[in-house]
């Protein structure tokens, strides 16, 4: 797990962190790397840029809410829902998972921002689920109880079951199912990193 600087009181464009999905230049640069408590559910979020790639025609597709988010470059605080563009490469991004997306990012691809960068949207991962709070997470395979890491499968960015309620996983835990997949997803009750 990752210890995460806490802002407080962050700038929500869409009004809640479900659904951010702000354009850069982005309004409060500082945030950016940074976690915060959802105060309506308790929820901890992180706020990161997708990277272009992610939001374009890869094998994985376009960002969807409830796929994982794998570190591309943690210093930057950029994250794609394509393994293959993780910054320890694909068999690694098991282990660098650094959220969920709860909502669908925008892309603008060869797009420039109002500072002439290309264009990058900011959204907000969920790491922790608040008291009793589950979300439905892009899933292969899914059971109450089950810990839940990410799929070693190419060219998808979903979850999968810890086979064995009672085995230890091999690589980083992201949380608890609480119910079977069904529509490709699954509740879990996330438990991805924390802030200090």
């Amino acid at each position: 797990m990752n210890v995460y600087r806490r802002i407080h009181g962050p700038y929500m464009p869409q009004g809640t962190p479900d659904l951010t999905n702000a354009v850069t230049p982005v309004y409060a640069p500082g945030e950016l790397g940074c976690c915060f408590a959802d105060q309506n559910t308790g929820d901890e979020r992180l706020r990161v840029l997708v990277d272009s790639g992610a939001t374009s025609s890869t094998p994985v597709g376009a960002v969807a809410a409830g796929q994982l988010a794998f570190w591309k470059s943690q210093p930057n605080n950029l994250v794609t829902n394509d393994k293959r563009f993780c910054d320890v490469g694909a068999s690694g991004a098991i282990n660098r998972v650094a959220g969920i997306f709860t909502v669908a990012a925008s892309a603008a691809p060869g797009v420039n921002g109002t500072d002439g960068q290309p264009a990058q949207y900011m959204v907000d991962l969920l790491i922790r689920s608040g008291s009793g709070n589950t979300y439905n997470v892009a899933a292969a395979s899914a059971l109450a109880g089950a810990q839940a890491t990410a799929d070693t499968t190419a060219n998808v960015s979903r979850a999968v079951y810890t086979t064995g309620v009672n085995t230890a996983p091999v690589s980083q835990v992201l949380g608890v199912f609480t119910a079977g997949v069904t529509a490709n997803k699954a509740p879990m009750q996330v438990n991805i990193g924390f802030a200090e």
